[in-house]
């Protein structure tokens, strides 16, 4: 049952999300207790709480508190939104929640408010009905970012929408070079373990409970990996000739990176860059798998210092961007994204691909990819390349479960995958 340092934990880091602008993951490194069972416990309620922030803060406006906090009480809010995510979704006596919630206001530094959180509480006790994902899936979701979302996919966006607040599964890559994806199956079978091949990618898993990394069979030993299965298509898309160079630009963590490798074990080389903070997981992820690469830390679009002038074969880059195709998966997404975002991210992959064409050999590739579902990030940056460069070539994608767009393909997220972008452009000569 979650305790009063677990709730005043989680409620630590909604308000570092919502108020200081932090992201989960770093909110969550500086307040989750080191205990794992509950730094699970934790992450779930923080997760939660923040997926369904903005339904939890009208009803606390409207129905549950009667007057305004004052600034300084301000965590009290993120705390009562952890605890009614709690009483709604979690599978915990409601006397055990409300308690917890009570106690953590105490940890909190706000000892007085025992009985303001209690009251609240007890209010939706007593009318728990409107549960946040009974509402139109629009409520959670910025207005003007639902509205982006609805001009670009007028038949989908309503989908896409109730896809963001959903907890994503735990999909998994197998390692081909140390198992086939039946063979890891029946090794998750003989210890209890429920999962299921994934339709999509011939090399993923789906676990039908997630575990913690560190309790997943064949982890260690880079015999899997985890990974979204929407992110696994790269391969499919990449098919470099023995001896090719090639770059995975903007690599980190490196998912992408060590994915080519276990697919293409003929590669000449294979350079991962990304910027220095970001190149340790890169370096990480090789190791475990038993791969190699050589790692450049270095910012992209600053080529004179980090390129060779030797042409790439291949040029894979999966840039920065928006995460609207993963929303569901780092729900602080709709909190920190705003308006003018989304025009600085396109007009920075604009510049990334027209640095990228210029290394790339005649006769090479350039496979593009994006986690949004913006059209702006996507065709439209495409576009923009092949409106300069007269020798890109665009190739017609046609990859499971994706719709074609004018200029690639596109994955929504759903129950099963993320929401992610690919094109693939050939150079002429």
């Amino acid at each position: 049952m979650p305790s009063a340092e677990v709730c005043a934990a989680a409620a630590r880091i909604a308000h570092d999300v919502t108020h200081h602008g932090r992201s989960l993951e770093a909110a969550a490194t500086v307040h989750l207790p080191n205990e794992l069972r509950r730094k699970s416990e934790t992450r779930e309620i923080a997760w939660g709480a923040i997926r369904w922030w903005f339904h939890y803060d009208r009803l606390l406006s409207n129905q549950l508190l009667h007057r305004p906090l004052r600034k300084r009480d301000r965590i009290l809010r993120s705390l009562m939104i952890c605890g009614l995510y709690q009483l709604d979704y979690l599978n915990e006596p409601d006397y055990a929640v409300t308690s917890g919630t009570v106690d953590a206001a105490v940890l909190l530094g706000a000892p007085k408010a025992k009985g303001l959180v209690n009251a609240v509480l007890r209010a939706r006790l007593r009318d728990p009905g409107n549960r946040a994902d009974d509402t139109d899936p629009a409520t959670p979701t910025p207005s003007w970012l639902a509205e982006l979302i609805r001009h670009d996919w007028p038949e989908d966006w309503r989908a896409v929408l109730s896809a963001f607040n959903q907890k994503p599964p735990m999909s998994l890559r197998v390692n081909t070079r140390q198992c086939s994806r039946d063979d890891y199956l029946r090794l998750l079978d003989s210890h209890g373990v429920r999962a299921s091949a994934c339709p999509l990618s011939p090399w993923g898993v789906t676990l039908e409970t997630p575990v913690h990394v560190q309790d997943l069979l064949g982890f260690e030993n880079g015999m899997v990996s985890v990974q979204d299965t929407a992110a696994q298509m790269t391969p499919l898309l990449c098919a470099p000739v023995a001896g090719a160079r090639v770059l995975d630009a903007c690599a980190a963590p490196g998912g992408k990176t060590t994915h080519l490798l276990e697919q293409f074990p003929d590669l000449g080389s294979l350079t991962a860059l990304d910027l220095p903070a970001r190149c340790q997981a890169i370096e990480q992820n090789l190791t475990r798998l038993g791969l190699s690469a050589k790692i450049m830390p270095a910012d992209l679009l600053d080529g004179d210092a980090w390129w060779d002038k030797v042409p790439f074969d291949l040029v894979l880059l999966d840039a920065p961007c928006s995460g609207t195709g993963v929303i569901r998966r780092h729900p602080d997404i709709r909190h920190h994204r705003q308006p003018r975002d989304i025009a600085r991210y396109a007009e920075r992959q604009k510049k990334m691909l027209r640095q990228l064409w210029d290394l790339l050999a005649p006769g090479g590739e350039l496979v593009y990819v994006t986690c949004s579902i913006l059209r702006q990030e996507n065709d439209e940056v495409v576009l923009d390349l092949c409106e300069h460069h007269a020798d890109a070539q665009l190739h017609d994608l046609d990859l499971p479960g994706a719709i074609q767009t004018s200029c690639g393909a596109q994955f929504l997220p759903d129950r099963d995958k993320d929401g992610l972008y690919y094109a693939s452009l050939h150079k002429e000569g």
